[in-house]
């Protein structure tokens, strides 16, 4: 950790310093990898050099916003130190490679269909004003592949870890409304668009506007606000399933 402030506090010499600071990867098992390393290792037609923050290992390591990137075998940079969020925002690139985070902005991996996602424009739109004080978007997700939500920052907005890092030094933050993505590929968001077309008013897809913003909160490792609520929906939505 000394070593990777250095990035931050050394602007000099930073260039020298990137060369010594390592990582864990989604390939890398226990091993720590330099960036040199990670960047010999990119695939042929790999352009940047993708990382994610947070404190905990095995939830980023699984993060759901990694799906696409796991799927194309780029590897990804988990980074659970504190000081790595100020690494990423010195260190903007390495080796002519831009660092780009897996949580933030469009990948640009793959496009969703434009006839696809034009199909979603009403729900996305209802989910939108349902959520407003939440979320300040909804689109399909290019992230996703197994997973049915996940939520994104614009490319300089600050990263769910950035705030809670804050927080937990009594800092009075104000929280960044973050982009609510939806795997239009997945049976749960199909069943509800197909259940907002048959039935606007039905009072479950309010619940089901919810629930998939506690998905997406629970996925990256954050907790719900209400997790009494969250708990009872559940259950009343397998209750449901179970008299099928």
């Amino acid at each position: 950790q000394v070593i990777k402030s250095g990035i931050h506090t050394d602007f000099e010499n930073k260039d020298k310093i990137s060369e010594l600071i390592r990582f864990k990867t989604t390939k890398s098992e226990d091993k720590l990898v330099s960036l040199k390393e990670y960047v010999s290792g990119m695939q042929p037609d790999q352009k940047e050099i993708y990382y994610i923050t947070g404190d905990n290992f095995t939830s980023i390591l699984n993060s759901p916003h990694l799906e696409a990137l796991k799927e194309k075998e780029y590897e990804v940079l988990l980074m659970t130190d504190p000081v790595d969020e100020w690494v990423v925002m010195s260190l903007t690139e390495y080796d002519g490679k831009k660092l780009k985070s897996a949580e933030k902005g469009d990948l640009e991996l793959d496009k969703v269909d434009e006839k696809k996602k034009n199909e979603f424009t009403s729900l996305f739109d209802h989910i939108k004003a349902r959520l407003e004080k939440q979320i300040k978007e909804v689109k399909a997700s290019t992230r996703l592949k197994g997973s049915v939500a996940c939520l994104s920052g614009d490319n300089f907005d600050m990263s769910a870890y950035m705030e809670k890092i804050l927080k937990s030094t009594g800092q009075t933050i104000e929280k960044t409304k973050r982009v609510l993505e939806l795997n239009v590929e997945h049976p749960v968001v199909v069943g509800i668009k197909n259940l907002f077309e048959k039935d606007k008013e039905n009072e479950r897809i309010n619940d089901f506007c919810d629930l998939l913003y506690d998905i997406a909160i629970i996925g990256e490792g954050g907790k719900v606000d209400n997790p009494s609520r969250f708990s009872q929906k559940i259950g009343e939505l397998m209750s449901e399933a179970l008299k099928q």
